[in-house]
């Protein structure tokens, strides 16, 4: 579990890349989005980084959470939320390549899934027990409305 500030933005990534350095043996996990992720872009260039860190980056092109029906930007602005508030079209827009070299330069195995099929030929490899020869970033591009819809989901199971 990690303690994270501004509710998702501050840290997460760097936090978890420091935790797993205490136990080598261990293997950590990361899970954040597109924005939070290249708000801490910079410690994925740590050169201690080791073969325990999996992180998962849902790439959904913009600041979902400040989309959210319940968000105060949300229900202030509405549709002007997108380009002034959630960042949409940031950093390549849903690039299929920015992350993946970024990773792989920085000595990371990457993965990627755009939809169901690709993601079920690739996820175990990502929560493989097994340590692998490279820390792992998974990126898993996704839509707004399908995140949303997920999110739905998730709060209303029985």
């Amino acid at each position: 579990f990690c303690p994270v500030g501004g509710f998702g933005i501050d840290g997460a990534s760097s936090f978890t890349i420091g935790s797993s350095f205490v136990h080598p043996e261990k293997l950590y996990f990361a899970i954040t989005g597109d924005l939070a992720f290249f708000y801490d872009l910079n410690s994925l260039g740590n050169r201690h980084i080791g073969n325990n860190l999996r992180i998962l980056l849902i790439n959904n092109g913009l600041g979902f959470e400040f989309k959210k029906c319940y968000a105060m930007a949300y229900r202030l602005l509405e549709d002007e939320v997108e380009p002034y508030v959630a960042a949409a079209g940031h950093f390549g827009k849903q690039s299929l390549s920015l992350v993946r070299h970024y990773a792989e330069d920085l000595g990371f195995e990457y993965l990627r899934a755009s939809n169901k099929l690709e993601f079920e030929k690739v996820y175990k490899r990502f929560v493989s027990p097994e340590l692998t020869h490279k820390p792992i970033l998974f990126e898993c591009f996704v839509t707004s409305e399908d995140e949303s819809t997920s999110l739905n989901v998730i709060h209303n199971r029985d």
